[in-house]
């Protein structure tokens, strides 16, 4: 009985962490590959994360970011990575272009277009 306490409550826990990320969120975007995946999270206060995970390498970008009309310019805290700063949102599709590769990701959440 304990046992299934425990693990309700970290359940709960779980659910209502997603749901505040997404309640903050106002586009999610991701690519997932076979051994990693790309996720970006961006906020009403107009910061992101941008998380690269892939086996062996794992690397958080954050920043602030800016909307030109279907465009979003990133202004990383760190450096820029080899995707670049600038991204067209193309229906369901959110899509790098001045990088040194064309990065895709697959939008889940969007209320920037709303």
């Amino acid at each position: 009985m304990n046992k299934l306490l425990i693990l309700l409550c970290i359940i709960v826990m779980i659910l209502s962490c997603k749901r505040d990320l997404i309640k903050d969120g106002i586009l999610m975007a991701e690519r997932e590959a076979p051994i990693g995946f790309n996720h970006l999270r961006v906020f009403r206060d107009s910061t992101f994360e941008f998380e690269y995970k892939s086996f062996p390498n794992s690397k958080l970008h954050s920043g602030k970011m800016k909307i030109v009309n279907d465009t979003i310019i990133f202004e990383y805290s760190d450096s820029i990575p080899a995707f670049g700063n600038k991204a067209i949102i193309d229906g369901n599709k959110l899509i790098y272009t001045n990088g040194k590769y064309s990065e895709i990701l697959e939008i889940w959440l969007d209320s920037i277009s709303d």
